[in-house]
Formats: structure tokens, sequence, C-alpha cells
């Protein structure tokens, strides 16, 4: 994260969430929805501080479905698939192209609520503007920059690009610098020193345009992913209450109406909550039909 003191930040946020509700009204009555979050989502927060984010991104569940959640940090899809199918996770937040993957095993896996993306998810392969270089195949044996908080969509981009030319990227490459943040592994592109090329996401190329536009003229994108689904939340058709459904649904919608509310969803890199697209089924079977599920072990 770029923000400075983000514990101390994360916690004003909770105080501001409890002191803005209602102190009137009652205690939501039942167990609390347990939220399963995919620890991929986390790769860019340090050791802890998923904890530290649960208890306000809680309080904001409350304050606008009237629902007790509880949140809980999940390692894979698969795991999270099957805590949903024996009950003990009732909503799941996965990647797009995960929840299409997931669906292949659990068609009764249902999209309620996407998390609206600012521009569409695609990845870049980006090098120096004098490269001659035109696709992966040209970079076999160069350095590449993977930033440390690259999306996951980003990384799966780059591990089948390379597998379908033989390598897994770690072989494919020299050497994969791993910068901290995606507009220095752009600055490192642009000096055209000793990172060739990098990966990254379509926010990350429109951040570093619209701030260093000089800079930007020394880069350029040779190739570029499929749009991807956004992130979702999903629930298991059948294992819930449709009132509960539409209760997070509709609450969560308004989410970012809030100056608080949007606060908090910045954080967690988060612009709003949308309704299921029309397309958002097609674009699960694109997805999985691009990006195949990775084999069993």
């Amino acid at each position: 994260m770029r923000i400075p003191h983000f514990a101390v930040v994360v916690c004003l946020l909770a105080v501001g969430l409890a002191s803005a509700g209602d102190p009137t009204r009652p205690e939501p009555p039942g167990a609390p929805v347990r939220i399963g979050m995919l620890a991929s989502m986390f790769r860019h927060a340090k050791p802890g501080m998923f904890d530290i984010q649960a208890k306000p991104f809680r309080l904001l569940v409350e304050a606008q479905t009237g629902l007790k959640s509880e949140l809980l940090l999940v390692p894979t899809a698969d795991e999270l698939r099957r805590k949903m199918e024996a009950g003990t996770i009732q909503l799941g937040m996965f990647h797009g192209f995960e929840l299409a993957w997931m669906r292949l095993k659990q068609p009764a896996l249902r999209p309620l609520t996407i998390v609206a993306p600012e521009d569409p998810i695609r990845a870049f392969l980006v090098v120096h503007g004098s490269s001659p270089a035109t696709g992966f195949a040209d970079l076999r044996g160069k350095t590449l920059a993977l930033p440390t908080g690259s999306r996951a969509h980003s990384r799966l981009y780059l591990e089948r690009s390379s597998e379908t030319l033989g390598r897994p990227p770690e072989s494919f490459f020299t050497r994969i610098a791993t910068p901290k943040t995606t507009e220095e592994a752009l600055h490192d592109v642009a000096d055209n020193g000793e990172v060739n090329a990098a990966v990254v996401d379509s926010s990350a190329m429109q951040r570093f345009t619209e701030r260093n536009p000089g800079r930007a003229k020394r880069i350029k994108a040779i190739a570029t992913s499929v749009v991807f689904p956004p992130s979702v939340v999903a629930f298991r058709e059948g294992s819930l209450d449709a009132d509960l459904t539409r209760r997070f649904r509709d609450g969560m919608s308004h989410a970012h109406t809030t100056a608080l509310g949007r606060q908090l969803l910045s954080l967690w890199l988060m612009t709003r909550f949308d309704p299921i697209p029309a397309d958002y089924p097609k674009a699960l079977s694109e997805i999985a039909a691009a990006y195949p599920p990775p084999s069993e072990p």
C-alpha cells in the first residue's frame, strides 16, 4: 500500500464507522455471515494486515446491510469452494477467472455482486520504445519486472504466456525483478537498463501515463491479454435465504456513496460493488476457455 501509517488509518476508519451508525439500532440477529477472502487478493499487504483490515470491513457490511459478518482468509479457490459446499462459509470473494474455474467443479456457485473495476481488466507486456521485441517469444533469456503487488490476472497472463512457449517464467527469463510498485517497474523499463520488459495491468498503465506523460512515450505495450471478468462475491445456490442475498447485494451496492465507505473501499483497492452484468456468465465461460484451470496435482 502507498498509504502511510496504514494500521492507524484503518483503526480510525473503524472508529468512524462505529460512531456513524445508529446507536439505537439493535444488534443484528443470528449468526454472522461468514465471508471467505482469497489470500492472493492480499499479496500487496504486509503479514497480519488482513486482520487489521477485517474489522472495519465487517463494520461496513453491518452498516450497509444490517448483517453481522465474519471475514476469513482462505489459501486457495479450491478450499474456498469446498468450505462453501460444506456450508462453513456462506459468501466467497473470487477473482473472476477463479470463479469460472470453480463453477466447472461446482455449477451451483452463483455470482452475487461484482467488484467494479476502474478500467477493463487486462495485462500488458511492456518494453522500451526502441526494443525490436514484438511479443513474449522475443524476450527469452531477458530480464522481466513483475511488481510485488501484481494482481492475480497479471501473474496468470505471465505464467500462461511463457508456458505456451515451453517454459515457466522462472526459466524463460534470465531474471524476474520484483520492484515494489508498478510505477517503479515501468520507470525501470523506460530507463532501458537492466530491465528489458514488465508485465503490468491496465490501471497501472493508465496511472503511469497520467503521472509521467513524457516517460510514458519511452515505453510501449507489445502484447495484451484478453479482458478478464472482474472479481466477484459468490454464493452457493440454495444455501442462503433469498432475503439475505438481497440485503447483501443491495446494501453493498451503496457502500461507495458515503465518504467513509469510499475511503474504506480504497484501502481494499476497490471502488464499488455493482450488480452482476448481463454478460457476466458469458465472460466466465470465455475466460475458462482462454485460461483453462490448472491441472490437478
